[in-house]
């Protein structure tokens, strides 16, 4: 039998949100959930352990969740991660970071983690849930009159971290 204060493991296609409570103390599972702005049918497991709540919604509705989580202190994301993305279509091939940022905007790709441009080749870091709707809209498309055959490199495979890390 698992402890009262571990949290079953992350399910498929959620993310958890983490939020510290220290001005918001007596918080109920109930209230957090609530100030999560999800609906009840949306959430997984909604937990408050030593003055951190804990809330795990659907990866696509994560930013929202955290958004208003905020509202009650500073939060973390937990369970996804940074993956490389690989498109055959590089410098060489007429390829400019603009219209790469535009691509990938138009793929609903972003946020954007590392970007790579090379002479043959371009990586880019995704967040993992968002790769196979990113896959399906880039396998037909054409850049610069090139196929990008977009392709995922493995986790912990590439130059790196696939995380945009700030300085």
């Amino acid at each position: 039998m698992r402890p009262m204060d571990e949290l079953p493991a992350i399910a498929s296609g959620y993310v958890r949100i983490t939020v510290r409570l220290a001005r918001c103390e007596g918080m109920t599972p109930g209230e957090l959930a609530c100030a999560s702005g999800m609906q009840p049918d949306q959430l997984g497991p909604v937990a408050i352990i030593g003055g951190e709540g804990v809330v795990d919604v659907p990866a696509e509705l994560g930013k929202q969740a955290r958004e208003r989580l905020e509202r009650l202190g500073p939060t973390r994301l937990v369970g996804w991660e940074w993956q490389w993305l690989r498109l055959n279509v590089g410098r060489n091939h007429g390829l400019s970071m603009g219209q790469l940022r535009k691509i990938m905007q138009t793929v609903d790709a972003l946020p954007l983690g590392r970007i790579a441009v090379n002479n043959t080749h371009t990586l880019v870091g995704l967040q993992d849930f968002k790769i196979p709707a990113v896959l399906a809209r880039l396998a037909v498309l054409k850049i610069n009159g090139f196929a990008a055959r977009p392709e995922v490199l493995p986790l912990g495979k590439g130059p790196g971290s696939a995380a945009y890390m700030p300085h």
